[in-house]
């Protein structure tokens, strides 16, 4: 935002002028009015100027818009006449390299009388525009600055040590006492101006208490820089200092005006303090602006705008917006841009500038028509039939931060050799728990699941579909991207009432069961396969694997490593997790077909077995048994005190069927005897009695 002197506009522009008449203009131009105030006979307007823009930060680049539009003579800031010899200036200026100041200008006023009131048009003026009066050399510095665009700054040059300035980068960490003595800390890489003792300015931002020149100073140095404008933004934001200054640097100023304008402020300051000018400047420009030279097309301007606009036209727009044309043939304008628009860098930047002159207004909104083919994104689809289902079985969905702890590695006891494991760490996090890039789901769903409990949500079934990172040499960014999804379940599934004497909870079946709904809607066959994870409990955890490669995994989640965790020891239920690969989840062609036209026998066989044998050992030994076995599902588990500690009885159902007849009692039971044999062989699991 920059607040604009309607009085102060009329300097520039047509004294003839209305208020009303600037506003429209200010508007037409994609200049937005956000406020107004009056003050007496002078009206004060706030306007929205876009970073790319700095030039409208100043009187003078507002009225060059007014000017150009009503096709007026654009005001220009007069050239100086100013002496250069730096070798010859009162002060040794050191500076530490053109990618920290492009340009520094400085000039010599001794004997001024500070003492002086400032005159009342400028303490007007920046009382207006928001801007506190100090002192008459401090407050017409401020004055030009709102004026021209340049920030300005101010030195009691008795106040300096040895004589001597430095524009550096700081080497190392120190307070910094600002204007307000407010203090501040300065890190290493800031941009400093220093004496031979003391930080005299943090350059483009705010300067220091020892340095500030107050009523009773005699001898002062102006100071018209240039910074870089990515450290000036990067350390304002830091400090939490923003300046008039730093505002303008942080967007870039013309660095080719910035000895004009200070010889401007000298001039006003000689006349209103007095003093004697220093008979050489000092001007530190190693690499001058280069010309802006841009060839626009007028085949271009037309395509990309959708209008048909004559060369002669476009010609005549950038003229009278202080552009200096050459016309190259039928088709280019050669086009030199004015200095202060930082702005125009390619074609496509003078074409936008052509569409504003010309009026957006008066460019025909017509919808492009767009030929395209829809691809069908599979990915995306099968997040869409995933989210259904696990909404559909109890499952809320939650999105977490792709950032995790940077330890988290070790509190889970995932090793190097993990399929999990991860040190994609980011280079500048905010901070140490939001360091890592997280290589598996599991810390954040634990965390969003501890974050219900401490609220008192303690059933909850969660799933997250997200990004997991991994390094990848083989990629141009050193790693890659794999969306995932992670299931997590804890607390009851059905709270007792209604027939139901106590609260049924989550089990290490239920999630079994929603891995196979999964797979089921997408019409692929997975098995599993004992693995071993550090926050697993023992047996718990397997590798899911789909025609032979690893997909994601189950496990029950082992209390005494989650734990350390922050709130994760408040959760007293088991807690049971699952992640897959979503890439591998691609839905088959499923066939609609019959076994047999034989009716299907059902049997129910509760089995007790070691805690230590799967249920999964168990199918394969039944299914191993006979071909009329057609599928064996767990139906429930169940303990109690006539069982030895280390056992449970696990409930299956068991489906029998035939192609070719219906099958007899006698012929089931002979099934039944081969496999609770080799039950009893070879896991020394049997039937409850």
């Amino acid at each position: 935002m920059f607040k604009v002197s309607f009085d102060w506009l009329k300097k520039f522009c047509n004294k003839n002028i209305t208020y009303r008449e600037i506003l429209n203009i200010l508007d037409l131009q994609g200049f937005e009015v956000k406020g107004e105030q009056d003050f007496g006979n002078d009206k004060v307007i706030t306007i929205e100027v876009k970073a790319n823009r700095p030039d409208m930060l100043s009187h003078i680049g507002v009225a060059r818009e007014i000017c150009a539009y009503l096709g007026e003579k654009i005001p220009e800031i007069n050239k100086n006449n100013l002496k250069i010899d730096n070798d010859k200036f009162p002060i040794k200026i050191n500076i530490e390299e053109s990618k920290v100041c492009k340009r520094f200008c400085g000039l010599i006023i001794n004997n001024i009388n500070n003492e002086v009131e400032t005159p009342e048009y400028i303490k007007d003026y920046l009382e207006k525009l928001g801007i506190n009066c100090i002192n008459a050399v401090v407050d017409i510095a401020n004055y030009v600055m709102l004026d021209l665009g340049q920030p300005m700054h101010t030195y009691d040059i008795d106040k300096i040590s040895s004589n001597e300035i430095k524009i550096r980068k700081s080497d190392s960490e120190c307070k910094v006492n600002t204007l307000g003595n407010k203090p501040v800390d300065v890190q290493k890489g800031d941009i400093v101006i220093s004496d031979s003792e003391d930080v005299l300015c943090i350059a483009g931002i705010i300067g220091s208490e020892k340095s500030m020149v107050q009523k009773n100073t005699k001898n002062i140095m102006i100071e018209a820089a240039c910074f870089d404008e990515v450290s000036i933004r990067l350390t304002s934001r830091r400090l939490k200092v923003s300046t008039p200054s730093s505002f303008r640097f942080e967007r870039g100023i013309d660095e080719s005006l910035s000895a004009d304008i200070m010889l401007r402020c000298a001039k006003l300051i000689n006349k209103i303090c007095g003093g004697e000018f220093c008979k050489v400047a000092f001007d530190y420009y190693p690499y001058p602006k280069k010309k802006n030279i841009i060839d626009l097309r007028v085949s271009r301007t037309n395509d990309l705008l959708g209008i048909n606009i004559s060369k002669e036209d476009i010609y005549s727009y950038l003229t009278k917006y202080d552009f200096r044309c050459e016309n190259i043939n039928n088709d280019i304008i050669r086009v030199e841009c004015p200095s202060y628009r930082l702005d125009l860098l390619k074609e496509v930047d003078l074409i936008e500038e052509v569409a504003r002159i010309h009026g957006y207004d008066n460019i025909e909104p017509i919808m492009p028509k767009i030929t395209s083919q829809y691809n069908k994104n599979q990915v995306w689809e099968n997040m869409d039939v995933i989210r259904k289902i696990l909404r559909g079985v109890g499952f809320n969905e939650v999105i977490n931060y792709s950032f995790i702890p940077i330890d988290i590695m070790n509190t889970l006891k995932i090793e190097k050799e993990n399929p999990l494991y991860s040190e994609l760490t980011l280079k500048n996090p905010i901070a140490r728990d939001y360091a890592l890039m997280r290589p598996t789901l599991i810390y954040s769903l634990l965390n969003c699941l501890a974050y219900n409990y401490s609220r008192n949500n303690t059933d909850l079934a969660l799933f997250e579909i997200g990004r997991c990172y991994f390094e990848d040499k083989t990629k141009d960014t050193g790693c890659k991207e794999e969306d995932m999804l992670g299931m997590i379940v804890s607390g009851a599934r059905i709270k007792k009432g209604w027939g139901i004497d106590k609260d049924i909870k989550y089990n290490y079946y239920d999630i079994i069961n929603f891995v196979d709904l999964l797979f089921n809607e997408f019409g692929q066959k997975y098995e599993l396969k004992e693995s071993k994870y550090g926050f697993c409990e023992p047996g718990t955890g397997f590798d899911i694997f789909v025609s032979g490669k690893r997909v994601g995994f189950i496990a029950e989640m082992k209390k005494d490593v989650v734990n350390k965790i922050p709130n994760v020891k408040l959760i007293k239920d088991k807690i049971f997790y699952c992640e897959l690969a979503l890439k591998e989840l691609d839905e088959k062609i499923k066939k609609l077909q019959f076994e047999s036209k034989y009716p299907m026998v059902n049997r129910l066989y509760n089995i007790v077995q070691k805690k230590n044998v799967s249920a999964q050992r168990v199918i394969d030994i039944i299914k191993s048994s006979s071909d009329l076995i057609k599928s064996v599902l767990v139906r429930d588990v169940y303990e109690d005190k006539k069982m030895n500690q280390d056992e449970y009885a696990v409930l299956y159902e068991i489906d029998y069927c035939s192609k070719t007849q219906t099958l007899t009692s006698e012929q089931i039971e002979s099934i039944e005897n081969i496999f609770l044999n080799k039950l009893n062989n070879e896991l020394k699991a049997v039937i409850k009695r």
